[in-house]
């Protein structure tokens, strides 16, 4: 992790905070960006930073200790007097201490699980007579992509804990089908009511499986949208070129790019996204997200020809000797046998 955080800053706190502010942000914000909800590169890192910002925060003495001499005090230690440090007071470790910071607040590693453990307990203190039902079980139903894309019927299975009425336990292996229509978000709660644990007293509580896509080899879906990253040398991106996408159907898509390309551009292909829940027929975009790919190295003719080309004067401008330089080049570059044209196209 890098240094210069500012722990108030991230969890979106002034340094008045008390400890129930602290832990009502974590909590709001750790499940914002946990990387199992929220899949985008940029949110894993806002988690690893929340998750060190709330360690050091909650624990009065490390937070005391950050107040007074800061992150670097904090992590460093301070001069002893004899020339060397006393310390550190803390270490967050990326690898480790995210997922045990998570679980030792929330109970789970799984962050449906902690969201619906939440709604409960919100439902419990708005009900003025909770039904006697057993807990929720929740679980990930992880689809591949073309699963979304089209629709499936999912057959899974669960274990389920039976209490006797001798006070034993023995276990059932549940089979249940989803139907998951085209297109469903992510997020997608499948109730299943009364396939929880059973005891003598209690009503079986609901199974619940969360839709969760699996990773793609080519895309990354965004709501409705499909996001496919293009790796683009600059001569394509300068002077046009084409990109062929594999689609979710199984359609090769060529996608003509005419524009020039600048870093960071976007490409939106309109209709080649996921279908729409509410009507199947129409489906979001398909974005194209371009990565320029520079050369590493140019000889100085290469340089030369580059310098020639942006400073090339218009046709109306040229004298003579220009345009008869220009037609030898051009039939040089496109000589069936000793031009270099071919190479061009790669």
């Amino acid at each position: 992790m890098t240094r210069g955080l500012d722990y108030y800053e991230v969890m979106g706190l002034t340094r008045s905070a008390n400890d129930i502010d602290i832990r009502r942000a974590y909590r709001r914000l750790a499940l914002k960006y946990h990387p199992d909800i929220n899949r985008e590169r940029a949110a894993h890192d806002e988690f690893l930073r929340i998750c060190e910002a709330y360690e050091v925060l909650s624990d009065p003495r490390t937070k005391g200790f950050y107040d007074l001499y800061g992150e670097d005090g904090l992590k460093d230690g301070l001069p002893d007097g004899k020339g060397g440090l006393k310390g550190p007071m803390y270490r967050f470790s990326p690898e480790d201490s995210p997922g045990a910071i998570f679980r030792r607040f929330f109970g789970t590693n799984n962050p449906y699980e902690a969201l619906e453990a939440l709604s409960s307990q919100f439902e419990a203190m708005t009900s003025e007579e909770p039904p006697a039902k057993g807990k929720n079980k929740v679980y990930p139903l992880e689809l591949t992509l073309e699963e979304i894309f089209h629709g499936c019927l999912k057959k899974v299975t669960h274990k389920r804990k039976v209490l006797l009425f001798s006070g034993e336990y023995t276990e059932e292996e549940r089979t249940l089908t989803v139907d998951v229509k085209p297109g469903l978000p992510t997020g997608t709660r499948f109730v299943f009511e009364g396939e929880g644990n059973k005891t003598p007293k209690k009503e079986p509580g609901p199974v619940i499986f969360v839709l969760k896509p699996k990773p793609h080899a080519r895309f990354v879906r965004r709501g409705s949208d499909l996001v496919h990253k293009v790796t683009m040398p600059l001569h394509h991106a300068l002077i046009g070129t084409s990109v062929e996408v594999r689609t979710l159907d199984d359609r090769d898509l060529k996608v003509p790019i005419a524009d020039i390309v600048r870093p960071g551009s976007t490409v939106v292909v309109p209709g080649e996204g996921m279908p729409l829940p509410a009507a199947p027929q129409t489906r979001g975009n398909m974005i194209l997200e371009i990565e320029l790919l520079f050369p590493t190295h140019l000889s100085e003719t290469q340089k030369m020809l580059l310098r020639s080309a942006f400073f090339l004067p218009p046709p109306t401008e040229q004298n003579e000797d220009q345009k008869k330089a220009l037609r030898d080049y051009e039939a040089a570059f496109k000589h069936e046998l000793k031009g270099w044209a071919t190479v061009f196209k790669r």
